[in-house]
């Protein structure tokens, strides 16, 4: 005779909503500039982000951006506003 079962999978852990960055989210920093995700950093899974349109002519570059984070972004430029770029 043979049985089976299954084991229910744990409940998804909560994130809180501080910590759950949607896509659509764009940041802006102190200055008026927006910051937008660009993927996430391979070593820390932590989101990463570019100012596609600097307000000051001197920010803006040729090449690859480098991938600043949010917390790099944070620290540097905050206190930075999220908004929903829905919205926007």
């Amino acid at each position: 005779m043979s049985t089976s079962f299954q084991t229910p999978a744990p409940p998804p852990r909560p994130i809180p909503l501080h910590k759950a960055t949607l896509p659509q989210t764009v940041f802006v920093d102190r200055v008026g500039d927006e910051w937008v995700p660009n993927g996430t950093d391979p070593l820390t899974g932590e989101l990463r982000l570019e100012c596609p349109k600097p307000q000051a002519l001197e920010d803006a570059g040729d090449g690859p951006s480098y991938p600043w984070t949010l917390s790099e972004v944070r620290h540097l430029f905050g206190p930075l506003i999220a908004r929903s770029a829905v919205s926007a």
